[in-house]
């Protein structure tokens, strides 16, 4: 019996993606957070801060303090989740660690029964690899969600540059943004 051709690593990842069917976005900039009260959105169709989100991100605060992963309301209204790379993926490699599991199972119980949220992860590529290595950390990032009971369809993937966090730690960052939209 033949054994398959590999592929090289690059165009696997492409023949991978393209074949995926789910939504892809430009990597946003990070949203400074903020800690000031909930402001209304400022037009129809933008986010709307509303008490799940809220509850979500007191029950996440609770049960993630002290792990490294921070999280905030953003100025556009959303929950911003950002998870430390380095712990989250081995060095030039996509494969969730144990910690970034665990970490994510508590992002997933607390926030899938969201029923509008539309979430956008963003995560990094590392020294050892490019574009196409940060587009697989956030698809990772997203197949994990997807099997613990998120909706595929209401999340998009994008990879960034390896970047410093806003905390100013200097480490690179998985973002996880995850919004309702307000009515129109």
């Amino acid at each position: 019996m033949a054994t398959p051709a590999r592929l090289p690593p690059a165009l696997a990842a492409a023949l991978l993606l393209a074949g995926c069917g789910l939504p892809q976005s430009a990597a946003p900039p990070v949203p400074p957070p903020v800690s000031a009260a909930p402001q209304p959105p400022s037009r129809a169709g933008a986010w709307a801060w509303t008490p799940r989100l809220e509850s979500a991100g007191t029950q996440l605060r609770s049960a993630l303090s002290g792990s490294g992963v921070e999280l905030s309301q953003t100025q556009d209204q959303r929950l911003w989740i950002s998870l430390p790379a380095g712990e989250a993926f081995a060095p030039g490699r996509s494969a969730l660690t144990p910690a970034a599991t665990a970490w994510l199972d508590r992002v997933a119980a607390s926030l899938r029964g969201i029923p509008r949220a539309q979430w956008q992860i963003v995560a990094p590529a590392d020294a050892r690899g490019g574009a196409a290595l940060a587009v697989d950390r956030a698809a990772a990032v997203r197949d994990w969600l997807v099997t613990r009971g998120v909706p595929a369809q209401r999340m998009a993937v994008s990879g960034a540059p390896p970047r410093g966090p806003a905390s100013g730690s200097g480490e690179a960052r998985v973002e996880i943004l995850v919004g309702e939209r307000a009515p129109s």
